[in-house]
């Protein structure tokens, strides 16, 4: 029966880490706070811990033992901080909470898991050839909570560490080795789904917003409540654009591009709609906002390219943008919004560059001014 008891030693983790893989997967993939998920993490790992000390397994007489150390250093090493905290935090308070002669030394050896576990994360699992080493490792380093037996009565410390050091050990390194493999390709997955997420929403060369991510963000914009503000659109080209790339080349006519974006950003909020349509024209959708507020911000962006050079490679490349802000009271389909946007864009082109061009928009005048527009 001893021999069927140890086995099981390695039954709990295979089963566990299948239900933590799928949370992990679960609450990854919700694209919340990477700090909130290691906190809801660290929560799991630590009711996992606390499942363990509910099913302890007896390995001699008075003797008993589970793997709640492991759960409680895997948070730390996986979770940070946050993770490894809170996970400590609730096996703490439950091994107090039942007590018991060995409560301190159980409450140390989880602090020395979690320990272990950001020792790990920090200063050895980069310096590993191979996850499979990394996480060898770090079932050893876990295993270091048996130094909590020396808060014990001596004449139990050699009888402990003899009796279920080896079974401890061994535990350790199998379920570190199973769950931090299989987290590893979780969290390898999530990597390539976001990057494949990004390469389809996103412009490679500003990190801006691409045409399809802007109609798809314009449209899942939150309904208007009663009384909010009205919906501008900035449409705006720079200036020259093609004389840039032929006097300078267009690896410096790509940076006058990125520059151009990372300084109208700055003038922008952070639910701001703002993409590169294409080449060098960008759009800015502005909603829940005044007609005067929406220009004050066109203007802004304007000034803020034009106030001082781009440096590209050493070089000073002077630079203008032409904007042309339509704003309205209503929230239009986007294509009727940017109709409009560019009539008022080609106003500002024509009036002699580096200049905005605003006009505020009825609803009643909208469908007539996108009608001449698809005429002309």
């Amino acid at each position: 029966m001893l021999l069927l008891e140890k086995i099981a030693l390695f039954v709990d983790p295979v089963a566990v880490a299948v239900v933590l893989v799928y949370t992990y997967s679960f609450f990854g993939n919700s694209r919340w706070n990477q700090q909130i998920v290691n906190l809801i993490m660290g929560g799991i790992f630590g009711l996992t811990a606390i499942y363990a000390m509910s099913n302890p397994i007896q390995m001699a007489d008075g003797i008993i033992v589970d793997i709640r150390n492991l759960f409680v250093g895997m948070a730390a090493a996986l979770f940070g901080v946050v993770g490894g905290l809170f996970a400590l935090i609730l096996g703490a308070a439950t091994r107090i909470y039942v007590g018991g002669s060995g409560a301190i030394s159980g409450v140390f050896g989880m602090a020395i898991a979690a320990g272990m576990g950001l020792a790990w994360a920090h200063w050895v699992r980069s310096r590993c050839s191979s996850d499979t080493k990394a996480f060898l490792i770090l079932g050893i380093m876990i295993t270091a909570h048996l130094a909590a037996v020396l808060l014990l009565p001596k004449h139990l410390q050699a009888t402990i560490l003899v009796s279920i050091g080896p079974a401890l050990l061994a535990a350790n390194v199998f379920g570190a080795s199973l769950l931090g493999k299989l987290m590893a390709r979780e969290q390898l997955l999530m990597q390539e789904r976001e990057e494949l997420r990004s390469a389809v929403t996103t412009d490679p060369l500003t990190q801006l917003l691409n045409r399809r991510a802007a109609l798809h963000s314009y449209d899942a914009m939150t309904d208007r409540r009663i009384g909010s503000d009205g919906t501008a659109m900035l449409c705006i080209d720079v200036d020259h654009f093609k004389s840039i790339n032929d006097t300078h080349g267009h690896l410096r006519g790509d940076h006058v591009l990125v520059e151009i974006a990372n300084r109208m950003a700055l003038c922008l909020r952070p639910d701001d709609i703002f993409a590169r349509m294409s080449g060098d024209e960008f759009v800015i959708v502005l909603d829940n906002l005044t007609a005067e507020h929406a220009e004050a911000v066109a203007q802004r962006c304007r000034k803020t390219i034009s106030e001082r050079p781009i440096i590209a490679d050493g070089v000073e490349i002077s630079a203008s943008v032409s904007i042309g802000c339509a704003w309205l009271a209503d929230r239009p389909a986007f294509s009727d919004l940017r109709t409009v946007a560019d009539q008022v864009l080609y106003r500002a082109k024509t009036g002699g560059r580096d200049r905005m061009a605003f006009q505020k928009i009825s609803a009643q005048a909208l469908p007539a001014m996108s009608a001449r527009a698809v005429a002309v």
